[in-house]
């Protein structure tokens, strides 16, 4: 059978915290006391987030999601948090090394070297340092670097930067059209720090590489005089109307008319040294130069010709060297690895067997309940199959992909400038290359190109999962059922094309999804007159529009099915351990018990994942129709979400 990755027991083998003796049957149980805390540490948690004045069978949504949806800041903030610690976790770490794939080895040999091989020695001995020709509040002695820099212009020393994916004073982005290389320079408008910080910053920077305080001193000075003055240009306006236009526009030139321009001869720039440096080949003279903002660049440039390479280079440096420091560390490893930092932090709260588990548990409820209805097409179970294993792998393996993506950089814990340098000039790389359009023929196959997006769509999921547990906690079951059970079974089922609702669909479900539409639109048309009669409104019309796509209800309606079934199978399975969590959970100011909890968490994860206002109607049109809903939460005949004659699409 297609779900058949892999085998994996059918029951949870659960550690013996103690033993309960069923009085009068000789029974002997065992409860794992750690889930059991597990469960009720979770559920006590969910009262930050639950409208308590709500009723849930008058108005589910607003009961789950209100506080949610009206403090997404918060909610964003909090979630950051949690990665931010796991992301530490993992860093700090040093248990861990022999599971690591490749690719997280190099990201925890980046902050090793961050944290312990940064000394000014270290520095010396980076490429760029010596191609840029050192710095000189630190090299004074060595004569070499000394005359290398006596002859260097400030073209070839940005050129340098540049080169490594440090843009300074200007950006230049390039795009090959029609085998002609158009080139982009646009004055480089970013601010790091205010003013004062930058003077702060810039005697402790000079402190730390242990520059003799009265040479730190003179240092500062000149160094904050050129920040003053590049400051300047920054916020340079222009106030007549002719230098307006001339800002505005787009000043095009052939790379030959560029090099004769006001950027050549009159500045003796060596343009064909710095594109040959930037690019690894020079531009042809038929290459197009568009430059941004004519005015502010002039006075960028004049300020660089006015400006001695020592005094340059002594600014350079301290700016580079402001937000790597120790303390910056975690923040640098995030950033230059931010595809490693998201799938860490996605798989830091999982149990990778009971994750597993549970998804061999949804694929076989799939197959049973789903597979041969009319609802779902062919290709759309293709893809079904794909999105198990590839899921399946994820958990276990993690991402191979990442280990290819990184396999170029070569990253020690012997040198954090080396590694620097090259996690820098490595993301220009990236980038040049998606310029070029250098896609990775390996997932060009439109099923597997879904397959991946998708895959990496549902692993966000745990971003929000991780948000709602609590430190120190994981994604074992049942936890694991709640919080991404529905949204696993929904992108499983829709196929890759949840952003075309109903693509998932088989033709053959025409007459299901008419019958379907019908049925609701009578359901409605019985609440009115039910609410006519009961005063409650004018008897009017029956809106037949709705706030929602009907193919996105029944794709959750399925979702809900598939992953309900499966929970209450290992619910059932687990008769005596969810006995006593209900009894446990009831006696808790949210009266709750295993079932209604599956509804909670669930919503919750919904609604955080799709914050629109429009989602209350989709969730409450659902609830409506479920028979689980209304037996679990024992709604009445007259409340709102209680509907007699629901409509059943399986």
């Amino acid at each position: 059978m297609i779900f058949n990755y892999l085998k994996l027991t059918s029951c949870l083998t659960f550690i013996v915290s103690f033993v309960h003796l069923v009085a009068g049957k000789g029974q002997i149980i065992n409860i794992n006391h750690a889930l059991v805390n597990d469960v009720l540490h979770f559920t006590y948690g969910l009262e930050e987030w639950l409208d308590t004045s709500q009723q849930p069978c008058e108005n589910f949504y607003d009961f789950v999601c209100a506080r949610s949806v009206n403090s997404s800041q918060a909610q964003l903030d909090k979630r950051h948090q949690q990665e931010q610690l796991k992301f530490d976790q993992f860093l700090q770490a040093d248990d861990n090394t022999e599971q690591l794939m490749d690719a997280e080895l190099k990201l925890k040999y980046f902050y090793q070297s961050c944290q312990n091989a940064r000394s000014a020695e270290h520095l010396k001995s980076s490429l760029m340092y010596r191609l840029a020709g050192g710095w000189p509040a630190i090299d004074i002695e060595n004569a070499g670097t000394v005359r290398k820099r006596r002859n260097m212009t400030w073209l070839q020393v940005l050129g340098v930067f540049h080169e490594a994916g440090v843009p300074y004073f200007f950006k230049t982005k390039i795009e090959l059209i029609s085998n002609r290389r158009i080139v982009q320079i646009q004055p480089d408008d970013s601010m790091r720090f205010s003013l004062r910080k930058f003077e702060q910053m810039a005697g402790e920077i000079m402190q730390s590489y242990d520059v003799e305080a009265g040479r730190a001193r003179l240092i500062a000075l000149e160094v904050l005089s050129f920040e003053r003055a590049s400051r300047d240009v920054m916020k340079l306006t222009t106030d007549t109307a002719r230098e307006k236009k001339d800002k505005n526009k787009i000043q095009e030139y052939s790379y030959e008319d560029f090099k004769n321009s006001a950027f050549g001869p009159q500045l003796q720039l060596d343009w064909d040294t710095y594109f040959r440096k930037v690019m690894g080949k020079p531009l042809k003279s038929t290459d197009l130069i568009f430059v941004g903002d004519l005015p502010k660049l002039k006075e960028y440039f004049d300020l660089l010709q006015n400006t001695s390479i020592t005094r340059f280079l002594n600014w350079l440096w301290i700016d580079y060297l402001m937000d790597k420091t120790v303390q910056d560390c975690q923040q640098l490893s995030q950033h230059y690895f931010a595809p490693l930092y998201q799938h860490i932090v996605e798989r830091s709260a999982l149990n990778k067997i009971q994750m597993a588990q549970m998804y061999n548990e949804l694929g076989q409820m799939y197959e049973q309940l789903l597979l041969h209805t009319p609802w779902i097409d062919e290709i759309t179970q293709e893809f079904s199959r794909l999105f198990l294993g590839r899921i399946m792998h994820l958990t276990l393996n993690g991402d191979a992909k990442l280990d290819d993506d990184y396999d170029s950089l070569s990253i020690t814990s012997r040198n954090f400038y080396r590694n620097l340098e090259k996690a820098q000039r490595f993301l220009a790389q990236k980038s040049k290359q998606q310029i070029y359009g250098g896609d990775n023929k390996k997932y060009s196959s439109t099923t597997k190109s879904k397959v991946i997006q998708s895959a990496e769509e549902f692993m966000k999921i745990f971003l929000i999962a991780n948000g709602l547990l609590k430190q120190n906690q994981n994604l074992s079951t049942p936890l694991n059922y709640l919080l991404v059970g529905e949204p696993f079974s929904e992108i499983m089922i829709g196929g890759g094309s949840l952003t075309n609702p109903g693509a998932w669909r088989s033709m053959d479900s025409e007459p299901q999804y008419a019958k379907f539409d019908k049925c609701l639109t009578r359901q409605q048309q019985q609440r009115n007159r039910q609410l006519f009669q009961l005063k409650k409104q004018p008897m009017t019309a029956v809106n037949q529009t709705r706030n929602f796509n009907l193919n996105d209800l029944i794709l959750k309606t399925l979702a809900q099915q598939q992953t309900w079934q499966a929970y209450d199978h290992w619910l059932r399975r687990e008769i005596f351990l969810s006995s006593h969590l209900d009894s446990l959970l009831q006696a808790g100011r949210l009266k709750m018990s295993m079932r209604k909890l599956y509804f909670v968490v669930s919503t919750l994860v919904d609604c955080q994942r799709h914050p629109q206002s429009g989602r209350r109607e989709l969730i409450h049109s659902y609830l409506k129709n479920s028979f689980e809903f209304a037996q679990t939460f024992q709604c009445q005949r007259l409340d709102p979400l209680i509907t007699l004659n629901k409509c059943k699409i399986l």
